[in-house]
């Protein structure tokens, strides 16, 4: 029995506490190095000259109150009026990547969510979080933990749960704060009756074997529900993880949920969201707000991947975790009439912890924003480059998780400038 199965079973008795391109480096990573995932999704647009892109003020960009600041290597935009950023990078910079001048060729907030998350332009393919999961965690409980409002499981939704805004897997797990059907207390059954739906269900799944479920996406189809029914009473061994019914996830609930989902074997990909209105048309000074309790969460998120134990002995969860902090495009570089900034079509994106060759920044903007080319090697702007898209940088991130991202995207040249 291996330490994640021995976990799993203390959980269970209540003890929860173009062409592709793929270069050594990428070939190495996926092959050998199954990592977490946690996204942290700022879904909105968040204009990135308030931190991961500075810029100064000219007659092409407008940008907040402070000045372009070096942490080690990685140079961040920050100003005493936003202490959370600038205490983020002082404890963490060496661990984070800043991605910068990703083309998602689009200005639509649907349209953009899916190509930064899925990195194609099909909404019923998975995100890169539940692809992670199938691939390097798809024997936990819940490979793909769902907290925020916005994923796309796809094929492996059968692998993929959502835990409600608040908290309400948990009335499906836990008889005890199920909710009341006529003001009657939630059914709960018994391990006899438990018993005998496993024999009706196993029973139901070979008759469908034999028929209509025999081969190919049926048989798939039936595999899938059996399944199903397996993790659900899995996830109900370990619901103590969860905790109450009625806990609103805000972004610092939710941070401490995928930790313990995560550290616990629980899940392999957590999907987080701020939960903050990003979509500054009419003001843009809440950017400012947005930027001060994000990095607190990640701050908070990074204390708890640092000082947590890891999978293997001596090693902490940064050590085989991944953490991508994104949104799905950027503000325009002018203000507008009323104040605020509209939608822009190139964003900025960071990458942190495991896998990640931190403590600088890849990739780049014009003074207008606008996106440069860049050596795909290196990661640095180059007038012999090219564009970084949306689809080659979430290939990186895949590759970073340890997975083949051609298996998922097909022909995409991986950025992987940023993978260790």
């Amino acid at each position: 029995m291996n330490r994640r199965t021995l976990l799993q079973y203390a959980g269970a008795a209540g003890a929860l506490a173009l062409l592709p391109r793929t270069s050594g480096r990428a070939a190495a990573a996926a092959s050998t190095t199954p990592r977490r995932l946690i996204v942290v999704l700022a879904q909105g647009g968040w204009d990135t000259t308030w931190a991961l892109d500075p810029k100064v003020q000219s007659a092409t960009t407008d940008v907040p109150v402070g000045a372009r600041k070096l942490f080690g290597n990685l140079d961040v935009f920050a100003d005493a009026s936003r202490p959370n950023v600038s205490s983020y990078f002082t404890k963490y910079a060496g661990l984070s990547a800043i991605v910068r001048g990703i083309s998602v060729s689009s200005v639509s907030h649907a349209e953009c969510v899916k190509r930064m998350t899925t990195g194609t332009r099909n909404e019923t393919n998975p995100d890169l979080a539940a692809i992670v999961a199938h691939d390097r965690g798809n024997e936990l409980p819940l490979p793909y933990l769902i907290l925020g409002d916005t994923a796309f499981a796809g094929p492996y939704a059968v692998s993929a749960g959502r835990v409600g805004a608040t908290n309400q897997i948990i009335a499906l797990l836990d008889p005890a704060q199920a909710y009341a059907t006529n003001g009657r207390p939630a059914f709960a059954t018994s391990d006899a009756e438990d018993a005998l739906l496993a024999r009706y269900s196993d029973a139901s799944v070979r008759r469908l074997h034999a028929t209509r479920g025999a081969t190919g996406y049926n048989r798939k189809r039936v595999d899938d529900f059996s399944d199903a029914i397996g993790r659900g009473k899995r996830l109900q061994a370990v619901r103590a993880g969860f905790g109450a019914r009625g806990r609103t996830l805000t972004l610092d609930s939710q941070i401490d949920l995928a930790l313990d989902a995560l550290e616990q074997d629980i899940s392999q990909t957590v999907m987080t969201s701020t939960r903050l209105g990003w979509d500054t048309h009419t003001d843009i000074g809440d950017q400012g707000t947005f930027h001060e309790t994000t990095f607190a969460g990640l701050t908070r998120l990074l204390d708890g991947l640092t000082t947590r134990p890891g999978r293997e002995a001596g090693t902490k969860m940064i050590d085989d975790t991944t953490v991508l902090c994104l949104s799905e495009f950027s503000r325009t570089p002018k203000l507008n009439s009323t104040g605020g900034k509209d939608h822009w079509p190139v964003t900025s994106a960071m990458v942190i912890g495991a896998g990640i060759r931190g403590g600088r920044a890849y990739g780049a903007t014009s003074a207008a924003m606008e996106s440069l080319t860049v050596d795909f090697a290196t990661g640095k702007p180059s007038a012999s480059g090219r564009v970084l898209s949306s689809n080659q940088f979430v290939a990186g991130v895949l590759t970073a998780c340890g997975v083949t991202a051609v298996d998922h995207l097909g022909p995409t040249e991986v950025f992987d400038a940023f993978v260790a």
